[in-house]
């Protein structure tokens, strides 16, 4: 049986303390993406400056500053500790990848982490069989413990899940997971039909006389040619005329 990787997201309902955790969490994990991004930028502009020659040029890699944060920043910063290290060796795989695109000239210059922006979330692999465990109303999140859904039944129940993400937007938190079903799943056919709804569809004639005629037999009038429209734009112009005339003659004085 085929199988096939969906990802399904929902709204979490989180108490004050699991909230705590994950600011916290997606705090550290803003600040160490913004401190592997500024390092890479002091290299980048040694290079530029000719301090740095080709070979030397290439930036610090995930691996390496991961490295660097659990032998040196852990010892100045040690809240450090208080988010998970796959999370945040996550961060700096992605803010690689993105130095990469940008050499090979495929995006911008990757940019600094805003809190405002809530551009990170929390990354969590599968390394426990208890992990990313889903039931009708809840959900078992690596480190984060038990947490109650919003939407019951919509997450895949007795599936494959392979990693998932937390998130924050707007102050509302959402989990995100990657699924592995069958292609028969019920779970695919209701994701397949949502992205490809069963509809009849119809025609629309856009007109001048009638703003747009349907073909189920709607017919959408054009208010600007309607004739209160007609008189309110002969009101406008003698109205504008009065103000030019007005205009003109303060000008004189």
């Amino acid at each position: 049986m085929k199988r096939l990787l969906r990802s399904f997201k929902t709204e979490l309902r989180l108490t004050e303390s699991q909230k705590d955790k994950i600011r916290r969490s997606l705090g550290i994990c803003r600040f160490l993406a913004n401190q592997y991004i500024a390092r890479n930028i002091w290299l980048y502009r040694l290079y530029q400056r000719g301090v740095l020659d080709e070979k030397q040029r290439h930036f610090v890699t995930a691996n390496n500053f991961d490295k660097y944060v659990n032998h040196v920043l852990k010892k100045k910063f040690p809240w450090i500790d208080q988010c998970g290290s796959k999370a945040r060796k996550k961060v700096f795989v992605n803010a690689e990848q993105a130095f990469k695109r940008f050499f090979k000239g495929q995006a911008h210059f990757p940019r600094f982490k805003r809190k405002n922006q809530q551009n990170v979330k929390l990354y969590f692999p599968k390394n426990n069989k208890g992990d990313w465990t889903i039931w009708r109303h809840k959900i078992q999140i690596p480190t984060i413990g038990k947490v109650r859904l919003k939407e019951f039944g919509y997450l895949p129940q007795g599936v494959t899940i392979k990693n998932g993400y937390v998130s924050c937007e707007a102050d509302r938190y959402y989990v995100s997971v990657t699924a592995e079903i069958e292609e028969t799943s019920r779970y695919n056919n209701d994701l397949e039909a949502s992205y490809h709804p069963q509809t009849d569809g119809i025609g629309v004639d856009l007109g001048v006389k009638s703003l747009a005629i349907v073909s189920d037999g709607r017919i959408f009038e054009n208010i600007n040619m309607s004739s209160r429209a007609r008189r309110l734009e002969k009101r406008l112009r003698r109205e504008q005329r009065r103000l030019s005339r007005k205009y003109e003659m303060r000008k004189k004085k």
